[in-house]
């Protein structure tokens, strides 16, 4: 069962009119959330996210859910999925119509809301990085500042790290310093200072990044936002990566070369990690 346009349905039975600019054109956005036992924690970070995508956009019309509506919709979703945990995925697209590129008079915006079984306990404890040679983040670029629902970037680079036998891509800001992964916010820790890269270097800033931010600022651990050169990465104290889906991993290796933490750092990484599965998850 899914939510269609103001209606649940059966999978089979939600229909795409084929003139949609969202399947034509990649033209919408859309926000992935972690669900346990029916209920997204973060749901009023993420419904204020897309908010703040669809108004980037321009016009852009569409009448979402209300946060009580939308929780609602979520709950009865998760009913019929036997795990505690679930994805939620909300996609909206422009609607119809359109002389080209310009939508002028696109006021039929579709809204689709879907919910799998999720198993954050299947997700490995480390992960491998491959840098990618093909894709590099654009900071002037619109896509880089929403979650849209062209994603070719980051499934040519998903694409190339599968090649090469590692975990994700390491995708680097156009100067070549660290950037980001697919689907994940980078942080390397060295002594007590957690750097990670700018927004402004055309990163999509994720709702898990913030949160560890906080928390580093609460416990005296200090952010730079300054150009992370790859190599600095081999001689940190942690590496890892987050979002609001599967909260935070290790990295272990980049390009084949071993990451060996601290003791420091792994403490630390511990409870970060620990913090983010409480945030999203409410767990202990």
């Amino acid at each position: 069962m899914l939510w269609f346009n103001g209606k649940f349905l059966a999978q089979t039975d939600a229909l795409l009119p084929v003139q949609d600019r969202g399947f034509l054109l990649g033209d919408g956005v859309f926000e992935t959330m972690c669900a346990t036992q029916g209920k997204v924690i973060w749901l009023s970070r993420h419904i204020k996210r897309i908010t703040q995508s669809i108004d980037k956009l321009g016009l852009f019309f569409v009448n979402l859910p209300k946060e009580d509506e939308l929780a609602a919709i979520i709950a009865t979703l998760c009913r019929d999925i036997t795990s505690p945990h679930a994805v939620i995925r909300l996609t909206v697209s422009r609607g119809q119509g359109g002389q080209g590129l310009l939508p002028r008079g696109v006021t039929d915006a579709a809204v689709l809301i879907t919910a799998k079984p999720f198993d954050p306990g299947a997700s490995k404890s480390t992960v491998s990085l491959a840098v990618s040679e093909q894709v590099r983040r654009n900071p002037w670029s619109v896509a880089s500042r929403v979650k849209s629902l062209n994603y070719l970037d980051n499934i040519v680079a998903r694409q190339e790290a599968d090649v090469q036998g590692a975990g994700d891509s390491l995708i680097l800001t156009q100067d070549g310093f660290v950037g980001e992964t697919t689907i994940a916010n980078i942080f390397a820790l060295l002594g007590h200072v957690l750097r990670t890269p700018s927004h402004q270097t055309g990163i999509f800033a994720g709702l898990a990044r913030a949160e560890t931010i906080d928390w580093a600022q609460r416990n005296h651990i200090s952010i730079c936002y300054d150009p992370l050169p790859v190599a600095e990465l081999y001689r940190s104290d942690s590496v890892f990566i987050c979002n609001a889906l599967r909260g935070a991993c290790e990295v272990r290796e980049v390009n084949g070369r071993q990451i060996v933490p601290s003791e420091h750092g792994l403490k630390t990484y511990d409870k970060i990690s620990q913090h983010l599965e409480k945030s999203i998850r409410g767990a202990g």
